[in-house]
């Protein structure tokens, strides 16, 4: 009775382990693209778009690190404005894609931007899981913000891999924004960031 006892427990357990077991170990090897220096700035860039900032994207390119490479989230530095006195801002419809390398659409998400990006009015990581998306090639990040939400911008280290890219004439275009009411249009870099395994 105690090695039948023991061998149901033995399997009960390995049974247990190979449920959790994959998940652990994709948490463990999953990867962060990062296409920013690190140093986190908030601009509101909302009021630098044309007047078609709806159908206009805050993008960014990435490269895998290797092929056959899955997608499962994206991270944004961003900042929600709240009300006064912390009251919740207006419900608002924001936007994902993702795009392969030559823009054709992969993945599309629509939903309230209050789910991911309640973040009490202070700045920070806010994060959008997606359904595992393999990835052969370079792809895009697409985030449509329509002025719910400030995407965090870096001012270092600007590579060239953050981008606009425009919904209704499928043009990309450098990411360049106005800081502090200037005129001067200066290149940044979106701080967006894919998660992966």
């Amino acid at each position: 009775m105690k090695k039948t006892s023991s061998l149901l427990a033995a399997l009960c357990c390995f049974a247990v382990l190979s449920l959790v077991g994959p998940s652990i170990a994709q948490e463990v090897s999953q990867d962060l693209l990062i296409q920013d220096s690190g140093n986190e700035t908030m601009v509101n860039v909302a009021t630098y778009r044309s007047p078609g900032y709806l159908k206009v994207a805050e993008a960014v390119k990435f490269t895998p690190p290797r092929p056959s490479w899955t997608l499962d989230g994206v991270q944004i530095w961003s900042l929600v404005p709240y009300g006064e006195n912390g009251t919740l801002p207006e419900d608002r419809i924001i936007s994902m894609e993702i795009r392969d390398e030559n823009l054709n659409l992969l993945y599309r998400f629509t939903d309230s931007h209050l789910p991911y990006f309640a973040n009490q009015g202070q700045p920070g990581i806010s994060v959008i899981e997606v359904p595992f998306i393999p990835i052969n090639g370079d792809f895009y990040v697409c985030f449509y913000d329509r002025g719910a939400v400030a995407v965090g911008v870096d001012l270092h280290e600007v590579e060239g891999d953050s981008y606009f890219y425009d919904l209704q004439t499928g043009e990309i275009f450098l990411a360049e924004v106005a800081i502090d009411e200037s005129e001067e249009m200066v290149p940044v870099n979106w701080i967006i960031r894919a998660v992966g395994h």
